[in-house]
């Protein structure tokens, strides 16, 4: 079987006029960096995904965003995934929305999704989050809420739109994971900062220097570092590229079929760090950590506490060598 060609989508909520300069597409061929562009909005961008899907079907394509709601929320309202993905597509989860349209009904939207801090307060800690996401907590990986629409890292908007374009490629042939049977063309969401590891991405200097061990042709290497869209769209894609082989044997993931599940490749070495090897236990060192931080908060801990637990966790494991364990 040919290697398919893998594809990353660094996505956006922005609006029309900003969408253009924030949206990014990568693609890996042959094990190579091929492509890297911006420019397209997110109606363009589907619109390409399905032409190179006709054109040529052998394509697993990783987007940002969330694929899916707290499990909670779609029982409470009866629907499926695909489903959700149908009314967000019509623009008519809610009453509000179906009266004012999707990107007015944002402003102002009826609760779980929330614009304020009095909304935000409404919502119980374990109504935030779907499993996968939890499953992502590690020290400096914190998801936000889908039900968050407003705020610096908000990725709520961004998802939501994602949601009406799962349901363009639906209908056009994909797969998207893990809500159908597996199957060529492919989608499966992403989180770039579980992909690139530790970076500090809002530095110009600090890309640069990630990018130098990335296996990136020069001009391409230029126009990654150029950005934190273009970054994470690149080294998304070269890392999907590096786990190809675990894309081609998706697991069912029993338990995520309502929320999604983001991938994660189990088993890499490490970009931008010189080649050093990535823990294989990665998924299983994340939960591990979640579980840890959920047990401390649940017992009031505060969040030095929270963070002590989590260095012990570290410490117990071997992980943290023979560092400082002060918090200052």
């Amino acid at each position: 079987m040919d290697e398919p060609r893998l594809m990353a989508v660094d996505w956006s909520g922005r609006n029309s006029a900003e969408q253009r300069q924030a949206i990014w597409l990568a693609e890996v061929v042959a094990g190579e960096l091929a492509r890297l562009e911006g420019g397209r909005s997110r109606t363009e961008l589907i619109e390409l995904l399905i032409a190179e899907a006709e054109r040529d079907p052998n394509l697993i394509v990783g987007f940002d965003f969330a694929f899916s709601l707290p499990a909670w929320y779609l029982q409470d309202r009866q629907l499926t995934p695909h489903q959700l993905w149908a009314l967000l597509a019509d623009e008519a989860l809610t009453p509000a929305m179906r009266r004012y349209g999707l990107a007015r009904w944002m402003n102002s939207p009826e609760l779980p999704f929330w614009t304020t801090s009095e909304a935000h307060a409404r919502l119980r800690p374990e109504q935030m989050f779907r499993r996968t996401e939890n499953d992502m907590r590690l020290p400096g990986v914190q998801p936000k809420s889908v039900f968050q629409l407003v705020g610096a890292g908000q990725v709520g908007r961004g998802s939501l739109y994602g949601m009406q374009a799962l349901h363009r490629l639906a209908g056009a042939g994909f797969r998207i994971w893990p809500f159908d049977p597996p199957g060529l063309p492919l989608v499966v969401e992403i989180f770039p900062r579980i992909l690139t590891g530790p970076v500090r991405k809002n530095s110009p200097s600090e890309r640069e220097r990630y990018l130098e061990a990335v296996p990136i042709p020069p001009d391409l290497r230029r126009l990654a570092a150029a950005s934190e869209d273009a970054f994470d769209a690149a080294v998304s894609a070269v890392v999907m590229a590096g786990g190809v082989g675990e894309l081609r044997v998706l697991p069912e993931a029993a338990g995520y079929e309502v929320e999604g599940m983001i991938w994660r490749l189990h088993h890499r070495v490490a970009l931008g760090t010189g080649g050093g090897q990535q823990q294989g236990t990665h998924g299983e060192l994340a939960t591990a950590v979640a579980r840890v931080i959920q047990e401390a908060a649940a017992r009031g801990a505060s969040a030095t506490a929270q963070a002590e637990a989590v260095l012990d966790l570290l410490q117990r494991r071997g992980l943290l060598g023979g560092h400082d364990r002060a918090l200052r």
